[in-house]
């Protein structure tokens, strides 16, 4: 409702994952460089993790732009929490499978003829499974590294990219093979100040933005309260947008955003 008001053309600040909305700041721009580089020399594990909000996932949107899709194959699977087979299935049905009414190792026969004929057209085929702190089961993560039996003499025949929160880190330490795996591992932290600033510019400039919105101390105020996670910038913001237009305010404050920390509170 208020992009007329601020004249953008699209809302800067909602939090679906975009591409487009991808700001490089120094750490994201690493975790970017690290899974580039697992899945260019065909590593087995790459494993990203952060605490909610602080941009895993849209990291891993931005490297499906930068993979050339005549060379790589990459797919997701948004909710691992499942037993073994369960995933196996979900997988075999993500790299274009059926698992209709087969048996664990049919599916298994199956998913290994399609990475096999992946890599012999000359296709990566990259796992991303995402949130995989949530998967409880010991059995489950042994059934991802078990995935990465699956290979030729000298590579491995896919990749697994590994996102989660930082229990992540401590389901993964109990599973010593699976561990022995990791090619490359990364925390993303939060912002600090001065990126949060750029982040809030970025943000606003991508949007259509054509002029200054908010000012320098109310993105203090904002990296004050929102301890420099993206998501929680970008709640606040949103939130402190819209109480500038109820306001008919020409430019957000720092009192404008004292009252969205205010509102988000209640």
């Amino acid at each position: 409702m208020y992009l007329e008001h601020w004249g953008f053309k699209q809302p800067p600040f909602a939090n679906v994952p975009s591409r487009s909305m991808f700001y490089r700041s120094p750490q994201h721009e690493e975790a970017l460089r690290r899974l580039l580089y697992v899945i260019e020399h065909r590593k087995g594990v790459a494993m990203l993790t952060g605490e909610v909000g602080c941009g895993k996932t849209t990291v891993t949107k931005a490297l499906a732009d930068h993979l050339n899709r005549d060379r790589v194959r990459l797919q997701m699977i948004a909710n691992p929490a499942l037993a073994p087979e369960e995933l196996i299935k979900a997988i075999l049905l993500k790299l274009g499978g059926s698992a209709a009414n087969e048996s664990k190792t049919l599916m298994l026969d199956q998913l290994q003829k399609i990475l096999a004929d992946n890599a012999a057209a000359g296709f990566s085929t990259v796992l991303a499974i995402d949130e995989a702190h949530v998967i409880g089961n010991r059995a489950t993560l042994d059934e991802l590294r078990m995935l990465l039996n699956i290979q030729t003499d000298d590579e491995f025949l896919v990749t697994l990219i590994l996102l989660g929160q930082p229990p992540l880190l401590r389901n993964i330490s109990e599973l010593q093979p699976l561990k022995e795996r990791i090619a490359v591992k990364f925390n993303l932290g939060p912002l600090d100040a001065v990126n949060t600033m750029r982040y809030v510019l970025f943000r606003l400039k991508s949007s259509g933005a054509g002029r200054g919105i908010f000012t320098r101390e109310a993105v203090q105020a904002i990296f004050d309260s929102s301890g420099g996670i993206p998501l929680r910038i970008n709640n606040l913001c949103d939130r402190a947008l819209l109480m500038g237009v109820m306001h008919n305010a020409g430019r957000v404050d720092s009192r404008i955003v004292r009252a969205a920390i205010e509102d988000i509170g209640e």
